[in-house]
């Protein structure tokens, strides 16, 4: 095969650039257990030396409402402060929480913390770090890593997870909780999350995941997959001080594709002239381009499986070559081509009649050997066929036929009667049992 074969297979991805917008996954302005209170502090970095523009969405779980403020816009290299930023910004009162997306299409650092002001009842503030994540870093699979449960609500953690879909379409996400040495101790499918969806719910909250409710475990994990690429992050939070820790998404690890190794098989292996002929690839490594070259000077990309026909005898050297993600690989193998093996005799039965006034007619043609069996149906028999130019059947029995092979020649063209010739026929003397025409 040739290099300018193979190189026909590669393909140059254009790559998609990046979206800059930013989810904040979740934000509040709420009361939780033991009297605390939920503010959440936004800050906005732009890293460039020029202007970015970003518009602040606010996705209000508490009343399903969309609130889009005025585009901002932020000098070079600078930051803005919203402290309580469901209040400040978004003009919310205690019980709003939900996730905020900063759209735009520059470059955007976002991020937040969640704070409990009012820690052990007492005024002291606690609170966690929560990163703002890119849209483009959404996930189809993925895992969320030291959560907790306690069975004592005033004693140990409690864990909220987190799901937001940042795309156009209804996200339908499956979420399996695990203890730490890997078995289930839950499974959950969640209702779809539609787009800008959110989804939050406490792993012991006794309905939405079964099983976990009166665990108590601080070496809980969980994997979630979705058929829409969805953010997710989680929320420790002890029990007795209401002091939270966040837990971001970590991708699935997906093994490297390995290149693939060509063969394929040629069935039938020696084929013949005008035959069709199957290429089947028989590649490890899941190739996911092909090309086939049958070495008479046509190729196909068609598939894993094509079909050529040879038009002449000749050994042709085939090819074919396989890519995948991780690379390229051609095998050849030399095909023989033969021509067909002459047609055999064409296979032709006469039954003879004891006596026919209308005799069966069998019609033959000139050129083509055929191998003829005469039989009869119950009596002795025979045939006089040297007017064909044949010999005689002189015996022919239900259990014993018999067989001449005959190529009429355009002299024979004509229609030939054959007469039984044997006493037990029932008369004694030849009679007329059937017919053989000849034509072209």
């Amino acid at each position: 095969m040739s290099r300018a074969k193979i190189a026909a297979l590669l393909f140059a991805l254009a790559a998609s650039p990046l979206s800059a917008d930013v989810v904040i996954p979740s934000s509040a302005f709420a009361s939780g257990r033991n009297a605390a209170e939920f503010h959440s502090d936004v800050r906005v970095f732009n890293p460039s030396t020029t202007p970015v523009i970003f518009t602040p969405v606010f996705y209000d779980q508490s009343s399903s409402e969309t609130i889009t403020k005025a585009a901002v816009t932020l000098p070079g290299r600078s930051q803005v402060a919203y402290d309580n930023v469901l209040a400040s910004l978004f003009g919310r009162s205690v019980g709003s929480f939900g996730p905020i997306r900063f759209q735009t299409s520059s470059p955007l650092v976002v991020s937040s913390s969640v704070n409990n002001v009012n820690g052990c009842g007492n005024g002291s503030v606690s609170g966690q770090w929560l990163p703002g994540i890119d849209v483009q870093g959404a996930l189809k699979a993925g895992t969320l890593v030291q959560l907790a449960v306690s069975a004592d609500g005033s004693q140990g953690y409690r864990t909220n997870v987190d799901f937001i879909n940042p795309g156009s379409s209804p996200a339908n996400v499956t979420v399996k909780v695990r203890k730490g040495d890997g078995s289930q101790l839950s499974s959950a499918t969640l209702a779809p999350i539609g787009p800008n969806g959110f989804f939050q719910r406490t792993l012991d909250d006794g309905g939405t995941f079964p099983g976990v409710a009166g665990t108590t475990d601080t070496n809980l994990w969980v994997e979630f997959t979705s058929d829409q690429p969805v953010l997710a992050f989680a929320s420790v939070i002890s029990n007795a001080s209401g002091d939270p820790f966040a837990i971001v998404m970590t991708p699935e690890i997906v093994p490297a594709p390995a290149a693939p190794v060509a063969s394929y098989s040629v069935s039938p292996a020696s084929p013949k002239t005008g035959e069709s002929v199957t290429f089947t690839d028989t590649s490890t490594g899941n190739p996911t381009t092909q090309l086939w070259d049958f070495g008479d000077g046509s190729n196909s990309t068609a598939g894993p499986a094509v079909s050529h026909t040879y038009g002449a005898v000749a050994t042709y050297k085939t090819a074919h070559a396989v890519t995948n993600a991780a690379g390229i690989s051609a095998a050849t193998k030399d095909v023989v081509v033969a021509a067909p093996e002459p047609a055999g005799p064409t296979d032709v039965t006469i039954t003879a009649y004891t006596w026919a006034y209308d005799p069966p007619l069998t019609t033959l043609k000139v050129g083509t050997t055929y191998r003829i069996t005469f039989k009869t149906r119950d009596v002795t028999h025979g045939a006089a066929l040297a007017a064909l130019g044949l010999q005689d059947c002189g015996t022919i029995t239900p259990s014993t036929p018999c067989v001449r092979t005959f190529t009429p020649n355009a002299s024979q063209i004509d229609t030939f009667t054959f007469y039984c010739l044997q006493p037990s026929c029932g008369l004694g003397h030849e009679t007329m049992t059937g017919q053989i025409k000849i034509e072209r």
